[in-house]
């Protein structure tokens, strides 16, 4: 990434050349098609719009943390909303953040100055954005917290790291790392953040460890989140979106952890061991302003013994009822979850987004494009109220058979959690019961340093005997106070699920 002024239009570079070595072999390593060689490499550094950064340019390849800077996220999302652009999928790139700053200008001084200062930070050739550090203690009983990568009340520490590299106009380094002590499968380091960015606005490859959030919503949803660890993998997406009509599209392929409940597809008596895949499509589009709408495709699939054939592949996404969803045990191909969602941000007067999915798991047995196991989302997010309070409101109700699969013993998991909705950590393992949940987030952000965060969560589970007797509840309370470009401060959860059981943890963070 050149020094200097930023530029208004972005200058045309063309790179031809294949892939390292290192870099093809990794894509081997994941992915079951091995004909995937891509030789066109072209890239165009995204133009910094907005008035208030004029170092360097900022490129298109970075992304802000999700789920990791709680206080800098929610005044992204407070800008979405005042900008009229409706965010539908996560993590939100820093030229999306300039295009909104661009458009909201100078209604919420407070707000920009406060989101430049903190994006200010992508400016730099070799640049640290974000570091974190929490101590903490909890219940004796392990509790998984949610949307945290799989931590426990019982861990200690948590921390993360996030830094990178602007090789050049095409190439981009990313290096992350997420440290949590007391994970479900004990695995508690996680490379997210720790990827290679390479391409230009309109074909962009990211290989590695990067974040996944599918869904519109602030604290969960019913596809893929920040619940579990990241995957290994690779994502192609256009960092900026397509004509006046925002197309925007993205596809990865992961590998998932290992698992030794994988039914064997040639003996299906038989459980085996190994790693499946996951493959991941998103396409949206904004037909009027302040209106997004997005589609999403997960099938879980491969591992074993089991066909990872690419014909195979778009057999069972384009025609799911006679390759997916036949019936017969150990023959059906993978297990596979799709979603509709969308978004309204109102900017005017009294501004507010609401925003909506409708999701499936696998399709009905009468149907082909009909959801099985179906489950509604709908949140209401209210980002500018009097005395600086932001509240948002989100409820999910699904049907029952959400994240379990006769082929994948372990269900739609990795690193022992659930990537989906955060429900599954209030409930008993596998559960696989209908039920719905509600999250209730208020933030008080006063701009002159302070935000207190107060978030109620509650779980209910339509089988007693599989959910347990009881409603589950979780209340949990943050204070944050800002010291220049340090955070600190202290937190409380305090919660118990569906079987009755009690669990708290308290915590003290830093973050920069």
């Amino acid at each position: 990434m050149p020094q200097g002024k930023i530029q208004i239009q972005c200058a045309e570079h063309t790179f031809r050349a294949p892939l390292p070595r290192t870099l093809h072999m990794y894509l081997q390593w994941i992915s079951p098609i091995d004909t995937m060689r891509p030789t066109i490499l072209r890239s165009c550094i995204a133009a910094a719009l907005c008035s208030g950064i004029s170092s360097t340019a900022i490129a298109g390849t970075f992304y802000l943390p999700t789920q990791l800077a709680p206080e800098a996220e929610a005044r992204v999302e407070r800008l979405f909303v005042l900008a009229n652009m409706p965010t539908i999928k996560r993590p939100i790139a820093i030229n999306d953040v300039i295009r909104a700053l661009e458009k909201v200008g100078d209604k919420d001084p407070a707000l920009s100055q406060g989101i430049r200062q903190y994006i200010a930070r992508y400016n730099k050739t070799v640049g640290l954005t974000h570091m974190s550090a929490e101590a903490g203690k909890g219940s004796s009983s392990d509790h998984t917290l949610n949307n945290r990568r799989g931590q426990g009340t019982n861990s200690k520490f948590y921390g993360s790291l996030n830094g990178y590299w602007a090789v050049n106009d095409f190439m981009a380094i990313n290096a992350g790392a997420i440290v949590r002590e007391g994970t479900v499968e004990g695995n508690d380091v996680s490379l997210e953040g720790s990827f290679i960015s390479l391409g230009w606005d309109a074909l962009q490859a990211d290989i590695g460890y990067r974040t996944q959030w599918s869904g519109p919503f602030q604290d969960s949803d019913m596809l893929v989140t920040t619940n579990a660890a990241a995957m290994p993998g690779i994502t192609l997406s256009n960092s900026q979106p397509f004509t006046d009509f925002g197309i925007r599209y993205e596809v990865s392929l992961s590998r998932m952890s290992k698992s030794d409940k994988i039914e064997s597809q040639a003996d299906p008596s038989q459980d085996l061991t190994g790693y499946p895949k996951l493959l991941v499509t998103h396409l949206s589009f904004e037909p009027l302003e302040g209106f997004a709408i997005g589609f999403n495709r997960l099938l879980q699939f491969g591992g074993a013994d089991r066909d990872q054939d690419p014909k195979s592949v778009f057999d069972a996404l384009y025609n799911a009822k006679a390759a997916d969803n036949i019936g017969m045990e150990g023959r059906d191909f993978g297990n596979q979850q799709s979603s509709i969602t969308t978004r309204y941000t109102f900017s005017e007067g009294f501004p507010f987004s609401v925003y909506m999915e409708y999701a499936g798991e696998d399709t009905s047995a009468a149907s082909d494009i009909h959801f099985g196991n179906s489950a509604m989302m709908y949140g209401l997010h209210l980002p500018v109220l009097p005395y600086h309070f932001d509240v948002t409101y989100e409820h999910a109700e699904w049907q029952n058979g959400w994240y379990v699969n006769s082929n994948f013993g372990d269900g739609m998991q990795n690193d022992g959690s659930m990537i989906g909705h955060w429900q599954t950590n209030m409930r008993k393992a596998l559960d696989n019961s209908g039920g719905n949940a509600q999250t209730l987030k208020i933030i008080w952000d006063n701009y002159a340093g302070s935000s207190l965060t107060a978030t109620l969560r509650t779980v209910q589970s339509d089988n007693s005997i599989a959910g347990g007797g009881v409603n589950g509840q979780e209340l949990s309370l943050q204070y944050a106070r800002a010291w220049g470009p340090t955070i600190v401060g202290a937190s409380a959860i305090n919660g118990e699920n569906v079987l009755g059981e009690s669990y708290s943890y308290l915590s003290g963070f830093i973050r920069w």
